[in-house]
């Protein structure tokens, strides 16, 4: 069995034309999709200002189950924390680099981006069930 991989996904307001909810184990992307993420893979949920119900958090993490690399999206089962991590937080929780990624991720439309194990378990290590 291969060692996951990271990721940081970014959801904006749900209630959008082809927006859908972190609960619901889907995400699409057409900008900066990593051709390596696979079954097995987890990736932080994170929701923008303009998502209502988690502004400016990661509110759970996608286990990865299934990917189309040609549709560039992925299925997800749906962990959720037990409480959310802010984007605040984030930014001193994160790698140097992913941290950078982050605080990027309007202006390079970084929507997906892989991020090292050591800011995943920084961000959520303790928080998740």
């Amino acid at each position: 069995m291969k060692e996951p991989r990271y990721y940081f996904a970014v959801f904006g307001n749900p209630w959008l034309p082809g927006h859908v909810t972190v609960e619901e184990g889907h995400f699409g992307v057409n900008a900066g999709w990593p051709d390596g993420i696979a079954p097995g893979d987890l990736v932080l949920l994170y929701c923008t200002g303009g998502y209502a119900r988690y502004p400016k958090s990661v509110p759970g993490v996608g286990v990865v189950t299934e990917v189309d690399h040609t549709q560039q999206s992925f299925r997800y089962d749906y962990e959720p924390l037990s409480r959310a991590v802010a984007l605040e937080d984030l930014r001193f929780l994160f790698e140097p680099r992913d941290a950078a990624k982050l605080a990027n991720i309007r202006f390079n439309n970084h929507w997906l981006f892989e991020i090292a194990p050591e800011s995943f378990h920084m961000a959520v290590g303790s928080l998740l069930g």
